[in-house]
């Protein structure tokens, strides 16, 4: 499978077969699909889409992200939060050692990584952020707290924003690189969620954490531009996730409604089931349209991702609700996968900032005073 097309094909297929017999069982037992990680691994995609030779372009990537979340959302959160929080900041922003010591791993699975910023109360705001990092002569001193961060419990590197105080009494931003097992940094309990309760979620502490000097992302003291970089690259990531979530709704809401009825026409039958399926499947290609213009021509700039990651989450969570409601109480039961996708996509409107959050980066050039 060195073609794009071929490996895109086989996920494909993959996707609606084994994962989507899967899916259930993990969310189930709120375990990892480690059997199913593995598997992906082992297709070399971010070997691939790392590569220099760009054996896998970004947009098939996310097309990628997108079947799997069809049908697995919740092992889509898995990749992309390994792709978007720790293997894209280490390949834009990390120093020749940096990328020496963690990132053959994490292309390759054999570790994981883990991006904290989110803080109790403040969340993502990150001039409201509480985590202080203090320099010293020997290298720096950090305290704190994060919560809700997604794959922590497994987690063996650990990219962690935090203010800056140095020496000089200069106040800045960072993000540190920190491994598992550190003196001073522990990992509470894993989250019990509503929803892509396969992705292992929890907080951190960071008590006295004794750094060296070159624990700092890059050598630079560049935190707002690279936690920037991140939570674009993860929210075009949680974009294709939403709309392979809304796919997936839509696809099992179209089986239901087809069934044959031993009384009367079937629900597909009805004009007004066919037209609230025929905005559904156009909303869908209208995001999805809209996150590859996006990809195209204007992939670094915040306003636009917002915008493509607003419109794909929302369409995710208006599908799956409008689909179960279509199909009453059979989709309300737990023997079939709608109420899981109407869990599932709710919290793509919370994760890469929620959407109270992106309509602010969109009106912000509005406000704005010259």
């Amino acid at each position: 499978m060195n073609e794009p097309n071929e490996l895109i094909d086989w996920i494909s297929n993959y996707s609606d077969t084994e994962l989507r017999s899967a899916a259930a069982y993990y969310d189930r037992m709120e375990s990892f699909p480690e059997n199913h990680v593995k598997t992906l691994f082992g297709l070399e995609l971010f070997k691939k889409l790392y590569s220099k030779e760009d054996h896998l372009p970004y947009k098939d990537y996310l097309s990628i992200i997108r079947k799997i979340s069809k049908n697995f959302p919740a092992l889509g959160s898995i990749l992309l939060t390994q792709e978007s929080h720790s293997i894209w900041p280490l390949v834009t922003f990390g120093t020749e050692k940096q990328k020496e010591s963690y990132l053959s791993q994490l292309l390759s699975g054999e570790i994981y990584g883990s991006f904290a910023l989110n803080e109790p109360i403040t969340g993502s705001e990150i001039e409201d952020m509480d985590t202080l990092t203090i320099e010293t002569e020997d290298g720096w001193v950090m305290n704190g707290k994060k919560e809700y961060i997604s794959n922590s419990p497994i987690a063996s590197v650990f990219l962690v924003a935090s203010k800056i105080q140095k020496l000089s009494g200069e106040e800045s931003l960072g993000i540190f690189i920190i491994e598992k097992g550190t003196v001073g940094l522990s990992v509470g309990d894993i989250e019990k969620k509503m929803g892509i309760k396969s992705l292992p979620v929890a907080g951190i502490e960071l008590n006295q954490i004794e750094l060296p000097k070159d624990a700092l992302l890059g050598g630079k003291e560049d935190g707002a531009t690279q936690i920037q970089s991140i939570l674009n690259r993860n929210r075009l990531s949680v974009a294709a996730q939403s709309l392979g979530i809304a796919g997936g709704a839509l696809e099992r809401g179209l089986q239901y409604v087809s069934y044959d009825r031993n009384l009367g026409k079937r629900l597909i039958d009805m004009q007004s089931t066919q037209f609230k399926l025929a905005e559904i499947e156009t909303n869908i290609y209208a995001s999805r349209a809209l996150l590859l213009q996006v990809i195209d021509e204007n992939r670094y700039d915040s306003r636009f991702v917002a915008m493509a990651k607003l419109a794909a989450s929302d369409l995710a969570i208006e599908t799956a609700e409008s689909i179960i409601q279509m199909t009453g109480g059979y989709g309300y039961m737990r023997n079939n996968d709608i109420e899981r996708f109407v869990r599932d996509a709710k919290i793509t409107a919370i994760y890469g900032s929620s959407s109270n959050r992106l309509k602010r980066v969109i009106a912000e050039p509005w406000v704005k005073k010259e």
